[in-house]
């Protein structure tokens, strides 16, 4: 019975850590921009767009697909800087724990 309320107390532990865990996330933040410099984005650990710049000139109807382009390669550089800062962040939490490698 014991062993019992050991495991409870530890998953109300490990459910703490992960709230505080998100509220980490929710706080990292990452810039990133477009290899011209006329698009950046700010991205925060849950994957959330926080900021996008776009520069006048792609706005124009001629840049269309110019601009869909940039801002899909700049969204995907942004998933991968925020990718590792979720990874370092939670090797720390997590320690050497031999659990694999992370989903993110």
């Amino acid at each position: 019975m014991a062993n019992m309320f050991d495991m409870l107390k530890q998953a109300a532990q490990i459910k703490k850590q992960a709230g505080q865990f998100q509220k980490m996330l929710a706080s990292k933040e990452c810039s990133v921009s477009s290899p011209d410099g006329k698009i950046s984005m700010k991205v925060n650990g849950k994957m959330e767009l926080l900021a996008i710049e776009i520069s006048p000139e792609l706005l124009a109807p001629e840049h269309k697909t110019h601009l869909e382009k940039l801002l899909l390669k700049t969204w995907q550089v942004a998933q991968k800087e925020i990718e590792k800062i979720i990874q370092a962040e939670a090797r720390g939490l997590l320690g050497d724990l031999p659990i694999g490698n992370f989903p993110f």
